[in-house]
């Protein structure tokens, strides 16, 4: 009997030895990575990542416990700044900023006193797009060696998530818009160099991207003063023949006349404008338009003046800001006040 219940001490202590050396010898550490291609500027991921008051919107964490109260330090988007929560489980945890590169790499840890967790994110610049790539990388404690190799599966899905809703952050951001009623305003004339084309109303954004940096790259290697912001006139707006006349213009301090056949000159119109502000992206710029006409349709004191042109001036464009919620255009409808309106007709009717 002695000897069985020797044998069974030596064969668990032989288990326990080897179990002991098998959870040793395990990789105590951890990586995961994914990444998602974001249809945006760099500078935009970057500061919805760095900028840490940003993480609320998105953050995979938040979306599963909506309870998830964040305490920010004073200031949120530099090194060494970070936000508080309580995870959970009831763990304190603190995200941290370690290493800011502006629009290119982003390193956090994660985590509390017992444990870290390393955030890497990497920007990597595609055309007009971006690949964000998020790694999660950490050491886990010795109980916990088993789920090195789960690490992947077990908070992979969250860090997918995670992108995705940062994708979905910055075209939201980029996709707001506003426009702002001005005034009646009185403008001068000034001469300008333009090309005018005509197209259906779905690919005016297409030509206007087209002609009117070809109109500016003319000016400025002729060495020519300009006088203003980049504009468009619309000759003819046509919605129920889908078609649009315009020019594409740039403003000069004096009258020019082009060697090219396909630049002109002429003089803008002076007068009274109604003035509408909009900001945002420059596909929105119809609802700005309408917003516009609407609110002149019921001015009691001016009308459209129908033998003029309306035009929008680019105040603030690609050069100001990468996010295209930061545009702002200026739209001019010229009127005329009704009374002399009534007055012309009463003199032709004479």
């Amino acid at each position: 009997m002695i000897k069985k219940i020797k044998y069974t001490f030596f064969l668990l202590l032989i288990l326990l030895i080897a179990f002991a050396i098998y959870v040793f010898s395990l990789d105590d550490n951890f990586k995961v990575e994914r990444s998602r291609v974001i249809n945006a500027p760099a500078n935009l991921v970057y500061n919805e990542i760095s900028d840490l008051k940003n993480w609320e919107k998105w953050s995979p964490w938040k979306e599963k416990d909506t309870t998830l109260v964040f305490e920010y330090s004073k200031s949120t988007d530099k090194e060494g700044d970070y936000f508080r929560f309580t995870d959970e489980r009831g763990n304190p945890q603190k995200l941290t900023n370690l290493t800011l590169q502006n629009d290119t790499l982003i390193i956090q840890n994660l985590g509390n006193q017992e444990r870290l967790q390393e955030f890497k994110w990497q920007i990597i610049p595609q055309k007009d797009k971006v690949k964000l790539i998020w790694t999660v990388s950490g050491e886990l404690p010795l109980t916990e060696r088993f789920y090195a190799k789960q690490m992947n599966e077990m908070i992979g899905p969250m860090m997918t998530r995670g992108l995705e809703r940062i994708d979905n952050a910055v075209h939201k951001d980029m996709e707001k818009h506003e426009t702002k009623i001005d005034k009646i305003v009185d403008l001068g004339s000034t001469y300008y160099l333009y090309k005018a084309a005509s197209c259906k109303i779905k690919d005016l954004g297409k030509m206007t991207d087209s002609i009117l940096p070809e109109v500016l790259i003319y000016t400025i290697k002729n060495h020519i003063k300009m006088n203003g912001k980049p504009f468009v006139i619309y000759q003819k707006y046509d919605t129920d023949n889908n078609s649009v006349i315009f020019s594409s213009c740039i403003p000069t301090t004096e009258k020019i006349e082009a060697d090219r056949p396909d630049i002109l000159t002429a003089k803008t119109t002076g007068g009274k404008y109604f003035r509408a502000i909009f900001t945002g992206d420059y596909k929105f710029l119809r609802e700005g338009w309408q917003t516009a006409k609407d609110s002149l349709s019921v001015n009691k004191e001016f009308q459209k003046d129908a033998t003029r042109n309306p035009f929008e001036i680019y105040t603030k464009g690609h050069t100001y800001s990468q996010n295209p919620a930061n545009w702002e255009t200026e739209i001019y409808i010229p009127v005329i006040k009704k009374d002399t309106i009534n007055l012309n007709k009463t003199e032709n009717d004479k």
